[in-house]
């Protein structure tokens, strides 16, 4: 490392990686109207990165501003680093910040959590501080980990017997250690698997079974060792152009993949796994009765994702979606350009809760936070919303330790990258820079704050 004024290698990738965060930023940014003297109290339901950084966006756009967050953890975790955490790149304390300290200054905080909605009353009750009554309402509480869904084991298990899951912060810890020691067998069944619901960061799973592939190889220990990806979808990824590149690095990389599957049940005692083979990929549940063949497989390592759905709460309410597959997993129910309700009209939804028909990630909430933002504004104004969100997305899914593959898409699948002169169906170093040195920063100092 160099000193004095002089910059190391380490600073100059950072400072080129926050660059080229930069033109993608700008690309995608909206500026702000002009401040509105609207007089409302706003209660946004969740401190996460779509509860904050809609506190950010609408304590800028309202002059006088009554705005308050409910959010039970004074701890907030970049959760997008829980893979690097898996994979080694990161420290965990790297993703770990207080609440308090990322919260817009005139916002009112209220730590406790929500127990019920009540929204023909424009009220909600909470587990500490009782009754909280609202004029517009944000509802962004984050999504809800199902481990009970899956027979033998739970969330405080993780790690037991080998099994892991990257969606817990102090499982992608356990999962990390784990890895470390693979190298040590020399001959092993790995086993990766996805969920049938949706799920926040849809990519993870693939994102860990890249990594660890790529630590073995990197360890002179991938001899001997069987990697296999389960997946409920009928396909690795879509649209085409990321599935088609996908499929390409399973067979380079001998991951086989397997279609149409759905984890059951985990002996973590055994090490064993039960997989349903399904007539065609759902989102709905296993019904009661059904009589699938099932699949028994030994391991070695087990990477599972829990099915996931809105917490609780949600579920239990009017707010939600009455109709069709969404349903079962209570996701509010919004207009998936507006963002706004589709039966009451003072509330918002964006992130991972609501029914937008894109994937649930960072960068989708990043495009959704102003729009909603705007959108909350011209109804408390009495005006018709006009903003409109295209269901822009982002889903950097790493490949190998160096290299990312920017899966980036809108609605119907529209192939949106930031770049149009680059092939987008190629896994990049560049994106490997932006993944490891640029998004972390960039999502606390540029989208909890708003300023992109």
């Amino acid at each position: 490392m160099k000193k004095g004024n002089g910059t190391s290698r380490r600073q100059f990738l950072k400072i080129g990686a926050l660059g080229l965060g930069g033109l993608v930023i700008s690309e995608r940014s909206y500026k702000y109207f002009k401040r509105s003297n609207v007089k409302a109290k706003i209660v946004i339901v969740g401190g996460g990165a779509a509860g904050i950084t809609m506190a950010a966006y609408l304590s800028e756009m309202i002059h006088d501003e009554d705005i308050t967050i409910i959010e039970p953890n004074v701890k907030h975790h970049y959760q997008p680093g829980y893979t690097m955490i898996a994979g080694g790149v990161f420290d965990a304390d790297d993703v770990v910040k207080d609440t308090k300290s990322l919260l817009p200054r005139n916002v009112k905080w209220i730590q406790d959590s929500v127990k019920e909605l009540n929204p023909e009353n424009n009220s909600l009750t909470t587990k500490k501080s009782g009754v909280v009554d609202y004029d517009y309402m944000v509802l962004v509480p984050g999504g809800q980990l199902n481990f009970d869904l899956i027979e033998g084991i739970s969330r405080k298990e993780l790690g037991k017997g080998n099994a892991h899951c990257i969606y817990d912060f102090n499982g992608a810890q356990k999962c990390y250690e784990a890895i470390t020691k693979l190298p040590q067998k020399k001959d092993a069944q790995l086993v990766f698997a996805d969920t049938y619901t949706k799920i926040k960061c849809g990519g993870a799973p693939k994102k860990i079974a890249f990594m660890t592939e790529d630590y073995l190889r990197n360890e002179k220990a991938r001899d001997g060792k069987q990697v296999d990806f389960y997946t409920n979808s009928g396909s690795l990824f879509k649209p085409a152009v990321f599935g088609d590149r996908l499929e390409e690095l399973f067979e380079q990389k001998e991951i086989k993949p397997h279609f149409q599957h759905r984890l059951v049940s985990i002996d973590t005692y055994a090490k064993k796994a039960v997989f349903e083979k399904l007539p065609a990929p759902t989102l709905t549940a296993t019904p009661f009765d059904a009589n699938y063949e099932k699949v028994n497989l030994d391991y070695d390592f087990l990477h599972f994702v829990p099915p996931m759905s809105a917490p609780d709460f949600i579920k239990k309410s009017d707010v939600v979606v009455k109709q069709g597959d969404l349903k079962h997993g209570g996701w509010v129910d919004v207009d998936k350009y507006t963002m706004i309700h589709n039966r009451y009209s003072n509330i918002v939804s964006l992130g991972d809760v609501s029914s937008l028909p894109t994937s649930k990630t960072g960068a989708a909430i990043r495009i959704q936070a102003p729009i909603a933002a705007k959108n909350l504004i011209a109804i408390m104004e009495g005006k018709t919303p006009t903003e409109k969100y295209n269901g822009y997305t982002a889903c950097p899914i790493v490949t190998e330790y160096g290299k990312v593959l920017m899966c980036e898409f809108g609605y119907d699948k529209e192939v949106m990258p930031s770049f149009s002169m680059l092939d987008p169906g190629v896994d990049r170093s560049m994106w490997w820079m932006l993944k490891k040195h640029g998004l972390k920063p960039m999502y606390y100092h540029g989208m909890l704050t708003g300023l992109m």
